[in-house]
């Protein structure tokens, strides 16, 4: 059945958009919306793939008829992956790495070479060695040790952030350049043709007026679908232009329900954030987390601020763990626990908890980094007495 994942995920959203498929009225352009893991991603591969009649390469992610430019944090999935790879040694974990290491390279397609800077030049030569590697790996069968300890050294050159985010440090949304490398591609005649656009709405003016202009005169068996967490932000004339799906919030109990599902484990995870953070770090880097947590929780609790160099070092370690969405998460989780052990009065825990609970909104909404996002609440929420 066509949107198998998403319809296990989101089934309401699934339906609506196959729905629209039958009926002849889904349109070259759409808009996937939701908060942050509310399957989006999800839900643009599995219509990609349908469209593109690539169905039966959708749990492997293959396809030379597919680009997705991301703008999100990859590298806590893909160690996560790698790691279940090397332990679980099953079916499921061999999938699961292919896919997460595909959702990479898809930004490395072919017709975005031209778009390539001096520095991200040299990764798209690093994606095709990367890409033999899994075609490699999608054969069904078992691996010995050896062959396991060799693929897993072979892909962890992928965890290069420079690799990851296409020559940059750090996640960024689609440039002019890659936009305008998409509607040469958009031109040439041949199959269907989707590209998945995320985060689109913090692009500069002229890569948004150069989407526009794509929106306004699609070519022939070309499909754009653009995901944002705050459609608020895009302009009005691109909202005009594409179909609207709403993906709801999924809500922690199903998402530790799907965590365990899909990951074969027993431990509930209340989001994919701790998940990938637990299963993808090494001892000394959650021995780290756990030092840094429990520094700043206290702080918090105590309204105490926390002393400059202690800050800072604290700080630079969440940036190097890339972990700011789930400190915050076990930060209210804590804050929480204290307010029931009497710690905390109750106006104090939920002042500070809606201060923390805006990290997510002010990162994404005011367009901050999460760096400097978590440290203005984190002095604001301590300074509540």
């Amino acid at each position: 059945m066509p949107l198998d994942n998403l319809f296990h995920i989101q089934n309401k959203t699934a339906q609506d958009i196959l729905n629209s498929y039958s009926s002849g009225l889904l349109p070259q352009s759409l808009l996937f919306y939701g908060p942050k893991n509310s399957g989006r991603l999800t839900g643009a591969m599995d219509l990609s793939f349908f469209l593109t009649g690539d169905e039966d390469k959708r749990d492997i992610l293959r396809s030379n008829s597919i680009i997705y430019l991301p703008s999100r944090e990859m590298s806590g999935r893909i160690r996560t992956a790698l790691e279940l790879f090397k332990t679980q040694r099953t079916r499921s974990a061999r999938l699961f790495l292919i896919e997460s290491i595909r959702l990479a390279l898809m930004q490395y397609h072919p017709a975005l070479s031209a778009s390539a800077t001096s520095t991200s030049s040299s990764y798209f030569s690093l994606s095709g060695e990367i890409d033999e590697v899994l075609l490699n790996l999608e054969d069904d069968r078992d691996y010995s040790d050896k062959e396991i300890n060799e693929i897993v050294k072979s892909l962890d050159r992928c965890l290069d952030p420079r690799f990851l985010y296409c020559g940059k440090k750090s996640p960024s949304t689609v440039t002019i350049d890659q936009i305008r490398a998409v509607q040469e591609y958009f031109s040439q005649l041949g199959e269907e043709k989707v590209v998945v656009f995320e985060n689109v709405e913090d692009a500069t003016d002229g890569a948004k007026n150069s989407l526009l202009k794509m929106l306004e005169e699609p070519e022939e068996k070309s499909h754009m679908i653009l995901l944002s967490s705050n459609p608020q932000k895009l302009l009005e004339t691109i909202l005009s232009r594409v179909r609207k799906f709403q993906f709801p919030p999924l809500g922690e109990k199903k998402t530790a329900s799907l965590i365990k599902e899909k990951f074969g484990v027993w431990e509930e995870y209340p989001s994919f954030d701790s998940f990938f953070f637990e299963k993808g770090s090494g001892e000394e880097a959650r021995k780290e987390f756990d030092r840094d947590l429990n520094a700043v929780s206290e702080a918090l609790i105590s309204s105490k601020p926390l002393v400059g160099e202690n800050e800072e070092e604290i700080l630079s370690s969440l940036e190097k763990l890339s972990a700011w969405s789930h400190f915050v998460e076990s930060l209210l989780y804590l804050l929480e626990k204290a307010w029931k052990e009497g710690r905390i009065n109750s106006i104090n825990a939920k002042r500070k908890a809606e201060i923390l609970n805006s990290y997510t909104i002010s990162t994404d909404v005011y367009n901050m980094g999460p760096r400097m996002a978590f440290d203005l609440l984190l002095r604001e929420a301590i300074s509540v007495k």
